[in-house]
């Protein structure tokens, strides 16, 4: 696997926080493209990292988002990984009757995880998998 530099990761991060933003009001990338004057593919290549937006664009982001500049440029310590995050995209707009469903089945699948999995070697001190 290929390591990213602090520098190439800057704009993913960014990216990544527009998108929760935009999810977190319910936004499609169209109606914040709309609000910002820009294509709607741009938004979706801000998120997903590979462009970088101008100061311009970002302030107008800002301003449809109703966030702080400070809040899309600082780094987050308590972002949810991937996977988490991917759990709350997918229960996003669901009604609540599945949500509900889908916790109580994550609080069973977790359960039955920890039940069956066999205890952690007490000389391996790492959470991480080789690579």
């Amino acid at each position: 696997m290929r390591k990213v530099s602090p520098v190439e990761a800057k704009p993913a991060s960014i990216g990544k926080r527009i998108r929760r933003a935009r999810l977190t009001r319910r936004m499609t990338q169209e109606s914040l493209s709309e609000m910002c004057g820009v294509n709607a593919s741009y938004i979706g290549q801000i998120e997903r990292g590979e462009k970088q937006p101008s100061l311009r664009t970002l302030t107008a982001i800002c301003r449809s988002l109703r966030v702080d500049l400070s809040s899309l440029l600082e780094a987050d310590v308590n972002v949810p990984d991937a996977a988490v995050q991917e759990l709350l995209e997918i229960v996003s707009g669901c009604p609540a009757e599945l949500v509900d469903a889908v916790t109580q089945h994550a609080r069973v699948v977790v359960a039955t995880f920890h039940k069956l999995r066999p205890p952690a070697d007490p000389g391996n001190h790492s959470d991480t998998t080789d690579s």
